[in-house]
């Protein structure tokens, strides 16, 4: 992931959302249930107090190449995937975004698949291609919900708050 102010914020503000919904989930006994709605109540504030955080818009700016089809990666691992593609047969397309700080975020897309190269890791999922969004972990096919995590083709974290603020 792209060390940004906004992708540091939103993988908290995730993080603590999460938190909050997993205290709902515990199943804690009856007599627990006063303590439980203190820490809930404590922990909306927490996530209500971090999301009045949230940092201004990066000022990056990107050029994102179109899909090239048929294109071969310049990250090494993504080319290694690309191989694999070729033995099997399957098209792909690949995206190159740069910033105008010199960072890349590379993604590679085969139907509804996609592998991505942003800041020095790797994250792979369901592709849509009508947002343009990299949803980490999910596979439709393999029933696999996902992490959550969704990526943009300049390596930023989507994220919609689920609290209201």
């Amino acid at each position: 992931m792209l060390r940004t102010a906004m992708n540091e914020w939103a993988m908290k503000a995730i993080q603590l959302e999460t938190a909050l919904m997993a205290l709902d989930e515990v199943g804690l006994p009856a007599s627990m249930k006063g303590l439980q709605e203190k820490a809930e109540e404590a922990m909306l504030a927490l996530v209500r107090g971090w999301l009045a955080q949230k940092p201004k818009p990066d000022e990056r700016k990107w050029k994102v190449t179109p899909a090239q089809e048929g294109g071969t990666p310049k990250d090494e691992e993504l080319a290694d995937v690309v191989t694999h593609m070729k033995e099997d047969g399957v098209e792909w397309s690949v995206y190159l975004a740069t910033s105008d700080k010199g960072e890349t975020v590379e993604t590679l897309v085969a139907e509804d698949r996609a592998w991505m190269a942003a800041g020095g890791e790797y994250y792979v999922g369901q592709w849509d291609e009508d947002t343009q969004q990299l949803e980490v972990g999910r596979d439709d096919e393999e029933g696999d919900l996902g992490t959550g995590l969704i990526f943009t083709l300049q390596g930023e974290l989507v994220f919609e708050p689920q609290i209201e603020a």
